[in-house]
């Protein structure tokens, strides 16, 4: 098993997969790891529709702003707040995906986060309720190519201590 760190690292944004279905062990295991997410006073106010018929993700890469690579994942995970007014239950999608995205990681598929989508399509077209909103979704699959991260900045340029600082000592 890999630690955290070691897995974060290994994490890059894969836009094209090769289409090859998620395992049922693998989809499980993933699904498990957002189950165990922190939620805010531990109300779990979220719900993830997994969209893994192959039509579906097809007909979903027209509301993703002519993505193609949605259509080839193994399955796309839509993060949903259930409850759509509290800023808790979109901290608790988020949270939720991260882990997500890690265990996917670990298990070798690639992931990418999707921030254009027709957020009022999506939601027609899986079905949700009134009162819970979208926050995000997730491609998850195999790669079409191996990838690699890309350089992220040095930390005395992302945290200050106590105060904003332009650059501040590392923590």
């Amino acid at each position: 098993m890999s630690d955290v760190l070691s897995l974060m690292k290994k994490r890059y944004s894969v836009r094209a997969f090769n289409g090859q279905a998620v395992s049922e062990q693998d989809l499980s295991y993933i699904c498990e790891a957002g189950r165990w997410a922190a939620t805010s006073n531990n109300k779990q106010a979220r719900h993830f529709v997994l969209i893994t018929d192959p039509e579906l993700r097809r007909r979903l890469v027209s509301e993703c702003k002519m993505q193609p690579f949605v259509a080839d994942a193994g399955v796309v995970v839509v993060g949903i707040a259930t409850n759509a007014e509290s800023g808790g239950s979109t901290a608790d999608v988020f949270i939720s995906m991260t882990q997500m995205e890690l265990a996917a990681v670990e298990r070798g598929l690639g992931t990418i986060w999707l921030g254009i989508y027709d957020r009022e399509a999506v939601a027609s077209m899986i079905g949700l309720p009134a009162g819970q909103r979208i926050v995000s979704l997730m491609a998850i699959g195999h790669a079409a190519a191996e990838g690699a991260p890309r350089e992220k900045k040095p930390i005395s340029e992302l945290y200050s201590i106590n105060r904003y600082q332009a650059s501040s000592p590392r923590p």
